[in-house]
């Protein structure tokens, strides 16, 4: 007897086992690092580093940042206090013309300008190419009231510089005799001291009339 023809059953495929969900690495930053990390970092990428204030007048494309303060806010923040108060700071002053210097100073929030008195790598070299003394000064004065400003922090600037003309020399020599804020005087006399200017009367603090310098 024959047998009937039976079509056969496809064979149902078991399923296959759920994938385990793909593990999560956590991406690791510059951010990650702990700080005091971060800081020594900072401080080998700035090892060689020394800054140039440039005057007033120089263009805009030479007063360039320093790259790591352009990096992030975060590490503007965390660099900033190491480059004032580690890395050499240079300022040339031509015909006692303080405009850059100023300049640079009044963008320095008040707390990294008292970070700044930490530095002693703090340099203003004077030239000189007049041979007449200018009647204002205008930014000396403003740079001498500065210095004598007992409220707000003063960082520990050295002075140098050839010795300026006769001339200028006799000038700055009367402005400081003929000046009766201590302050101001004493500073003066300092600039005076480093271009190596003779003071004559060694009492002249206090001395003579009121002048502005």
């Amino acid at each position: 007897m024959a047998v009937p023809y039976r079509p056969m059953r496809p064979i149902a495929i078991a399923p296959a086992p759920p994938r385990a969900p793909p593990v999560q690495q956590h991406r690791v930053t510059f951010y990650d690092l702990p700080a005091e990390l971060r800081i020594e970092i900072y401080k080998l990428t700035l090892e060689k580093v020394r800054l140039q204030i440039l005057p007033a007048t120089a263009d805009k494309a030479r007063k360039r940042p320093h790259p790591l303060t352009l990096t992030s806010h975060q590490v503007r923040l965390e660099v900033l206090p190491i480059i004032h108060a580690t890395c050499p700071i240079m300022c040339n002053i031509t015909d006692f013309v303080f405009d850059g210097l100023l300049e640079w100073m009044s963008r320095i929030p008040p707390h990294e300008e008292r970070v700044l008195t930490k530095n002693d790598n703090l340099t203003i070299a004077f030239h000189t190419t007049i041979q007449q003394p200018s009647r204002s000064m205008e930014s000396l004065r403003k740079w001498l009231h500065m210095r004598a400003d007992q409220h707000r922090p003063q960082p520990r600037w050295q002075y140098s510089g050839p010795t300026p003309p006769s001339k200028i020399c006799a000038d700055l020599r009367r402005r400081a005799k003929r000046m009766k804020e201590e302050g101001k005087q004493a500073e003066l006399l300092k600039i005076l001291k480093a271009l190596q200017i003779p003071c004559g009367d060694e009492n002249t603090r206090g001395s003579g009339r009121r002048q502005n310098p």
